[in-house]
């Protein structure tokens, strides 16, 4: 018996998993895409590209973005609790994420929209300003979870970048996904991890507003930096993952001295623009307390991660892309260690 496979257009009904199948799908078959979303869960929506994992590595593969997206709120506001809290952690990490993509720019020059930025920043402010909304699962508070989900997958399409929804924070998550399939750890959905390590980013922000930079400090920080011995930990934290991220550093070369001097100059030249930016993210307390409304876990330990992997993942997080983070600024500080404790 034969069968006709072809199709005219590719229409996914559901979140997360879903999306990301069906869009890589679209793009498979060069075919249109609608998504029906059925939890006001990931960000995903609106994006062009899918969260993967390959050779134990989490990856953004270039996908189909949607034609059409229909979130009906009835639907979205009868979600599992669990994943509305996710789609809530989600939008919170777009605090971390705005404030790091603004300090790439100013330490190493990448490029940086303001008006994309500002789209983001919108759609987080309302989304806080609804948290009493949210705690009664009202549909309009919902839809400000929904509508800022899907304005942040636009925001990463017209960037052409990830920079305006995702940094440390979500590196974080992908980290402990890579342990999970790597050891069978535990592994949360992906917004709940991200409203976790975004708790866990707004403290080692807090702590990097207090550095006075040293540059001697710094300079012997990096001159002792056993690379090696750095990559033989980092197999030990992820397996098979690890040896994808050790390969990228040969084109990266974030640990060569004379880049890292050439960063440390901007940086300490440029110290008073970096507090500046910083004293813009809200207290840990604001965040938490949002999470809390929808019910999201806000400790590592609710969701199976020990202080020593919170420590370990947060070194791993410069390694994890080609991006610069809150973890690359305090290794090009020198005080990476010295941050990890207070996590």
């Amino acid at each position: 018996m034969n069968y006709d496979y072809s199709c005219d257009i590719v229409v996914g009904v559901g979140s997360g998993v879903v999306n990301d199948t069906a869009k890589i799908l679209a793009a498979l078959t060069d075919n249109d895409y609608i998504i029906v979303g059925t939890a006001p869960s990931m960000d995903g929506f609106a994006s062009a590209t899918s969260s993967m994992s390959r050779a134990g590595l989490k990856v953004s593969l270039p996908s189909r973005g949607a034609s059409v997206i229909i979130g009906d709120t009835d639907i979205l506001a009868a979600a599992p609790a669990k994943m509305l809290a996710s789609g809530v952690g989600d939008m919170a990490a777009k605090y971390v994420s705005l404030c790091e993509w603004k300090l790439a720019n100013i330490i190493i020059g990448e490029y940086y929209c303001p008006n994309i930025a500002a789209i983001v920043r919108r759609a987080l402010d309302e989304v806080a300003a609804n948290t009493e909304g949210l705690a009664r699962r009202e549909p309009h508070a919902v839809e400000a979870v929904m509508r800022g989900l899907v304005l942040a997958g636009i925001a990463m399409n017209y960037a052409g970048v990830s920079r305006p929804a995702s940094g440390i924070e979500h590196y974080f998550s992908h980290i402990w996904d890579m342990r999970g399939l790597e050891f069978n750890t535990p592994v949360d959905l992906h917004g709940i991890q991200c409203g976790v390590a975004t708790l866990l980013s707004l403290k080692l922000y807090k702590y990097i507003r207090e550095i006075k930079p040293d540059r001697d400090k710094a300079i012997a920080y990096v001159s002792n930096f056993d690379k090696e011995k750095w990559f033989g930990e980092l197999r030990s934290l992820l397996g098979r993952g690890a040896e994808t991220m050790i390969s990228a550093e040969a084109k990266d070369k974030k640990y060569d001295p004379a880049r890292h001097r050439e960063r440390l100059d901007v940086i300490i030249s440029k110290w008073d623009e970096i507090v500046a930016e910083i004293d813009c993210l809200p207290d840990c307390a604001e965040v938490e307390r949002l999470l809390r409304t929808v019910g999201a876990p806000t400790l590592p330990e609710e969701i199976g991660q020990t202080g020593d992997i919170v420590r370990r993942s947060l070194a791993a997080t410069k390694d994890i892309r080609d991006k610069y983070v809150a973890s690359r600024l305090l290794w090009d500080l020198g005080e990476l260690e010295s941050a990890a404790m207070v996590l």
